[in-house]
């Protein structure tokens, strides 16, 4: 019975394991436009190495949730052990071994900063974001092979009694429900990320006003970018720009001789402008 109870346990962290990788391959919803971003001239001399890495994460999560279903049949335990290791395997050490020949073509730079930049062009944008999408990867990598010690031995065929099996439909349950958050909110986050990056492309478009009465269209347009953005801190800094814009041209109509207040104001858009260049910068990256 013990034995039965150990795949229902390994199939559970087999589970856990793809919600958590799921975060790190939501960066590439959806998959299609990114993988056609891909071709671009821009990313000629990694493009290979990119779908191999996007292809590994996949493929990982795939085989995670079929080697989950297989938990509760009576298939060998020592193949469902494999099933575990040898993608944890694949996924621990394969990405790093396909930086190296990158690597060598910048001896001037170390691994490490070839590894982030190779990272950054998989849209993990920040040194925070590639630490996050790292130890997510290591913990999906830990729980693989806690699946397969606790499959290790397990091979008592022995039918579990109802009430355990009850209890492990609920657990099934609870996971499915983590599952779905996780892959909702993924697709939420790229939907958000789609859109903020549109309001970067769109404001990075808006000319300059060149004339005073052109200044009130301008800001007109940047208030309309910041209603289509995706993030709640995207869409402030775009108000923030447009209402201190505002405070400005009413400011060198009302105070058009105090100095001093103008260039608090000037400073001010030029800080809250290098800000958005800034966030904008992050979401480049096709």
């Amino acid at each position: 019975m013990g034995d039965r109870i150990k795949h229902f346990r390994a199939g559970l962290l087999l589970a856990l394991s793809s919600a958590v990788i799921l975060w790190p391959i939501s960066y590439w919803f959806p998959l299609g436009d990114y993988l056609v971003a891909l071709g671009d001239e821009d990313y000629a001399d990694f493009k290979q190495t990119l779908e191999l890495i996007i292809s590994i994460y996949i493929v990982f999560f795939i085989l995670n949730l079929v080697n989950a279903g297989l938990s509760i049949t009576k298939l060998s335990h020592k193949i469902k052990i494999w099933l575990s290791l040898i993608p944890a395997f694949i996924l621990l050490v394969v990405p790093v071994l396909l930086v190296i020949p990158i690597a060598t073509k910048y001896p001037e730079q170390s691994f490490s900063e070839v590894f982030q930049a190779l990272y950054r062009l998989l849209r993990f944008t920040s040194p925070e974001l590639i630490g996050w999408v790292l130890f997510l990867t290591v913990l999906a990598v830990f729980l693989n092979v806690r699946a397969a010690i606790t499959l290790k031995n397990a091979t008592n065929p022995e039918r579990v009694p109802k009430h355990l099996r009850n209890r492990y439909l609920i657990y099934t349950g609870v996971m499915a429900l983590i599952f779905v958050i996780v892959a909702v909110l993924g697709m939420t986050n790229a939907s958000a990320r789609a859109a903020d990056k549109k309001a970067c492309l769109d404001f990075a478009a808006l000319p300059l006003p060149e004339y005073s009465d052109q200044v009130d269209a301008y800001i007109s347009s940047v208030r309309s970018i910041a209603e289509g953005t995706g993030s709640r801190e995207l869409k402030s800094f775009f108000v923030d720009f447009s209402d201190l814009s505002t405070d400005y041209l009413s400011l060198t109509i009302t105070e058009p001789d105090n100095a001093t207040k103008l260039a608090q104001y000037g400073d001010a858009i030029t800080e809250i402008k290098s800000v958005i260049d800034e966030t904008c910068s992050q979401l480049s990256v096709k």
